[in-house]
């Protein structure tokens, strides 16, 4: 389509038209280059207005106003909306700030509180640090007073098994009725050739016999070289006669006195060789 100027006259087929005076252009009177035209766009295209209309600020009406005007109506609309929308948005500001002022006061609690919480943690981290290291000293405490304890244990069992070396344990002696039994080792004494004061008896009493009715006489001698001269010397004799031992006794009458030494946790690698005191399974390694 061929248009015509409105400013040089001259003929034209691509060019601008004024929306405000409806006037054909070409660009160079338009003021507006061809990409610069390109660029603006339809909705920009139909609002655009000649350099002569933009400095006046008026213009005749064109047959398209009434489309502008619609259009102006649809944005006053709209912007009333925003408005309004401004509005309602300009009364919430308050609540708004409250709100947040609201959500501040909970952030510093909830800070407080962290800092609390970890303070506490650090504390509870510290006592049980401590409690810690007490309970490993109080186990190295257990661990001492256990060896102790077990030491003690050893040490007084090695004495009371030293106690039962110097015991001597006799069968076959008949019980009697209010006994004496200092009587009845003195008696044997003197019947095996070898006598003792009563001062190196530590005790004597009788004991029973397992599976048997008869109570054997245990002597603990206070030496044991007394002891050991005294089982010495009774080896050597094999039977006794009831008179030996009890003038009431029946005549004739004859048991076999059996007597031996006393011996507990002890071992002999030989019966020449000397007692081995067994406290626990390490000192069998001992006795090789």
């Amino acid at each position: 389509m061929v248009n015509k100027c409105s400013v040089c006259d001259a003929q034209f087929t691509d060019g601008v038209q004024c929306s405000s005076c409806a006037k054909y252009m070409d660009f160079g009177c338009a003021l507006i280059s061809e990409s610069g035209w390109r660029k603006l766009g339809a909705d920009r295209r139909s609002t655009w207005k000649c350099p002569s209309c933009r400095s006046t600020g008026s213009a005749p009406i064109s047959p398209n106003k009434s489309v502008s005007l619609v259009t102006i109506l649809q944005e006053i609309r709209d912007l009333k909306t925003q408005i309004g929308e401004f509005n309602d948005l300009k009364a919430y500001i308050p609540k708004l700030a409250d709100e947040i002022k609201c959500i501040k006061e909970d952030l510093s609690d909830f800070k407080k509180s962290y800092e609390f919480l970890a303070d506490s943690v650090d504390e509870l981290k510290k006592k049980t640090s401590c409690s810690e290291s007490k309970v490993s000293e109080l186990d190295q405490k257990v661990k001492v007073t256990e060896n102790l304890t077990t030491e003690l244990m050893i040490k007084f069992k090695n004495l009371e098994q030293r106690s039962r070396l110097n015991n001597v344990e006799i069968k076959g002696v008949p019980i009697k009725k209010d006994e004496n039994l200092f009587k009845v080792i003195e008696k044997i004494s003197e019947k095996v050739g070898y006598t003792f004061p009563k001062t190196q008896i530590n005790y004597i009493s009788r004991a029973p016999i397992f599976n048997s009715k008869d109570k054997l006489i245990i002597v603990n001698f206070l030496n044991r070289y007394t002891k050991e001269d005294f089982v010495s010397a009774a080896r050597k004799l094999k039977i006794l006669k009831a008179e030996d031992l009890d003038e009431t006794a029946g005549q004739g009458e004859v048991f076999q006195l059996c007597l031996g030494e006393v011996w507990e946790n002890t071992v002999r690698k030989n019966d020449t060789s000397g007692v081995f005191i067994i406290n626990n399974i390490g000192d069998l390694n001992k006795f090789g």
